[in-house]
């Protein structure tokens, strides 16, 4: 193959590898997740606003600002740590558009906990242990057997997937219990929309910034969210 030939096949193959980046970048992650109340993907992007109240408005720092590495349909929109999240809900009292609709606790399925028989203590007869099932009082939704080792049991329709299980667990560092996230439920938008009116809003409302006021926030946001300040 002559040279001429064989530089513009590699021209060709790096304009395909470009082409097929920046289709990537503009799709983005259909996975990510999400804050709880989260509409369906397509219909969470186009009501997101970008506003970040939701970021500010969650004091556990579960929350992030989705960046380019996430995809140009995603950058701006929040992105939850789900180690992080307590469902204090306050994100969804924050969100002004609708992205996020208001629902109770025992609504919310974060995902769904997954015990790994292989590395559980109760399962490897390395202990009696059922912290997990005691970590989920609230919800109820892990059994034991009341007879012989408390081999826990996870009722998928009850989990909410809280992660209180995941904190309490022993061998949480060995991932012997995880929340699978693909298990989450996402809603279809409202049939109205009563939550984009301010009538509806249950949070107290935001204070009036000055110009220089609403910069300095998002400005401290970002920089809080990229790991520039403390």
């Amino acid at each position: 193959m002559d040279s001429s030939r064989r530089k513009f096949l590699q021209i060709a193959a790096g304009g395909i590898v470009a082409a097929g980046g920046l289709v990537g970048l503009a799709q983005g992650h259909a996975d990510l997740p999400r804050p709880p109340g989260a509409l369906k993907e397509d219909a969470f992007l186009s009501r997101c606003q970008r506003c970040m109240r939701c970021v500010d408005a969650c004091q556990p720092g579960a929350l992030h600002i989705g960046h380019l590495g996430d995809g140009i349909a995603n950058i701006g929109t929040p992105v939850l740590d789900i180690d992080k999240c307590i469902q204090c809900m306050d994100c969804m009292r924050a969100c002004p558009s609708g992205a996020l609709v208001k629902v109770s606790k025992n609504e919310l399925r974060m995902g769904v906990a997954v015990i790994d028989e292989k590395l559980c203590l109760t399962y490897r007869k390395k202990r009696r242990c059922k912290t997990c099932a005691d970590a989920c009082r609230e919800f109820k939704a892990i059994t034991v057997e009341k007879k012989g080792y408390p081999f826990p049991k996870v009722n998928a329709e009850k989990c909410t997937g809280c992660g209180a299980c995941v904190r309490r667990c022993p061998e949480k560092d060995n991932h012997a219990i995880w929340l699978d996230l693909s298990q989450a439920t996402r809603y279809d938008p409202p049939q109205d929309r009563m939550l984009a009116r301010l009538e509806s809003r249950t949070e107290a409302p935001n204070p009036i910034l000055t110009p220089r006021e609403w910069i300095a926030r998002r400005v401290e946001t970002l920089a809080k969210t990229y790991g520039l300040s403390k």
